[in-house]
């Protein structure tokens, strides 16, 4: 049996979630951007839950990407697809629905009840796999009108065809097509029975049906036989007996028709709603474009590669705030070396801080970033902290915060791996703690010497003592824009 096709994961297997990352979505507002660009909750959530998956790899990232530039490029086939796999992925949930209408009153006790329960259940999954069958028919002719170029997209033509090909699938439409009538009075079956020693029947399938106004003929139900040793005709039987024999073959060739159905829709299944994923980011793409914001597809690296230089790199968020192409400014930035930058509130530091991580979200999911280039390693790992201590100063809790600041540190430390990137904004920004800036750069040393690289944005002027041009990468924020220091650490 074919194995399960997605378009997320290219082998197939979603990532756990990450903790780490849900809160790097909520620091960076990456939350917000998206339900400002797709008012969809349901579409939103999907989205973001995407986003914190632990997938991260080059090849994923190219996966998906590929998918998306084909949609970007054939909008409709993304709206056509999705419309199709609404349908599509009722199909369990609706049959099983109708099937346990079937046995609501509990189950039947005469031969004759069990035989009529036995062809509505019949009826209901012949009908099933008659559906399954007609929607890779559907989805092979919608592909049929766009040249997709993607990996998964080309997979699951692919499969379509050779759905429409198979012999096997031809037999299984045209056994599940015969069960077009409502009633078990429009047929006639014919029943292989297995019997024992005593001459009682142990086991029977169901070997043919015809109409019941025709002659009678060989059918397509031999193909389901699975017992051949003793063939008994029981058509002069006991009205009962017969009942009965012929609904536990109808129980069996239920079974088949259900099993085979379902072994071929989970092939696509979840399709459907992955296919949100590639909605809500081509809702993004449609916000930039009609704010005239510019964007790309970035050069996607393996995280050994450690690469991280980006031009024209912006906040989206910004878009949220009012602000438009003209009072949005863009930066450029190198992490050959983590960064150190400084400047005053509400000079660009956390906008270009964000502008950042998301780039790095964004890229390693398949997106498309906010920049006018970009080449980026994937990350193990994405760690925020975004220190919320102005507040607390005000609210006269400063040492409250740092103490909880230091636990959210320590955590942080405690599940860095190599190769993770680490953003950090105004954390120990307190002056009334000496030891801040010392411990400060303990940290950032610790973090230099796991093979992680960070960006540390921050007034905290003491920490730039500790550190030269030579170590880091020190900028200094003028007017939003993020540009390097000449001087390099405060003295």
């Amino acid at each position: 049996m074919q194995k399960k096709i997605s378009l997320l994961y290219k082998n197939g297997v979603a990532g756990e979630i990450e903790k780490s990352i849900e809160q790097a979505l909520y620091n960076l507002n990456i939350d917000r951007m998206t339900r400002a660009a797709c008012d969809k909750t349901k579409q939103a959530d999907y989205f973001l839950s995407v986003l914190c998956r632990r997938c991260v790899s080059e090849e994923n990232a190219l996966y998906r990407a590929a998918i998306l530039k084909d949609f970007i490029k054939y909008p409709n086939l993304l709206a056509s697809l999705s419309q199709l796999f609404r349908g599509y992925e009722n199909l369990p949930d609706e049959t099983e629905e109708v099937i346990k209408e079937i046995f609501r009153y509990g189950a039947p006790v005469s031969a004759s009840g069990m035989l009529d329960y036995a062809y509505e259940e019949l009826y209901v999954n012949a009908h099933y796999a008659r559906n399954v069958i007609a929607y890779f028919s559907e989805i092979y002719e919608l592909f049929s009108g766009y040249e997709v170029e993607s990996e998964g997209l080309l997979q699951m033509k692919s499969f379509c065809v050779s759905m429409s090909e198979s012999k096997c699938i031809d037999e299984l439409e045209k056994a599940a097509e015969r069960f077009r009538s409502e009633s078990v009075t429009s047929y006639r079956f014919s029943v292989d029975a297995t019997l024992d020693e005593a001459m009682r029947i142990c086991s029977c399938s169901i070997s043919d049906v015809t109409d019941a106004s025709a002659k009678e003929k060989k059918g397509i139900f031999s193909k389901f036989r699975k017992n051949q040793e003793v063939s008994v005709d029981i058509g002069g039987s006991s009205a009962d007996n017969a009942g009965s024999a012929v609904s536990i073959a109808m129980g069996e060739l239920s079974g088949i028709f259900s099993d085979l159905a379902s072994g071929i829709y989970s092939v696509f299944k979840g399709i459907g709603e992955e296919l949100m994923f590639y909605s809500v980011a081509l809702d993004i793409a449609d916000r930039l474009k009609k704010s005239g914001m510019t964007y790309c597809f970035p050069e996607v690296l393996s995280a050994e590669k450690d690469v991280l230089t980006a031009e024209g790199i912006y906040d989206m968020l910004l878009l949220n705030e009012g602000k438009d192409k003209r009072s949005i400014v863009a930066n450029s930035v190198s992490l050959e070396k983590s960064i150190l930058a400084r400047g005053d509130n509400n000079c660009g530091k956390t906008s270009f801080l964000r502008s950042v991580g998301s780039a790095v979200l964004f890229a390693q999911n398949g997106l498309f970033v906010c920049a006018e280039s970009m080449r980026v390693s994937v990350r193990s790992a994405i760690f925020t902290h975004f220190s919320s201590a102005e507040k607390d100063f005000t609210d006269g809790d400063a040492a409250g915060r740092f103490e909880g600041e230091v636990k959210e540190i320590a955590e942080i430390m405690d599940s860095i791996r190599p190769y993770s990137l680490v953003l950090l904004n105004e954390t120990f920004q307190t002056t009334a703690y000496r030891e801040g800036a010392q411990g400060m750069k303990d940290i950032l040393n610790a973090l230099t010497a796991f093979k992680c690289r960070y960006v540390f944005v921050t007034h905290m002027k003491a920490i730039f003592s500790h550190f030269t041009n030579e170590q880091v990468s020190i900028l200094n924020a003028v007017g939003f824009k993020l540009i390097p220091s000449e001087d390099g650490g405060v003295k």
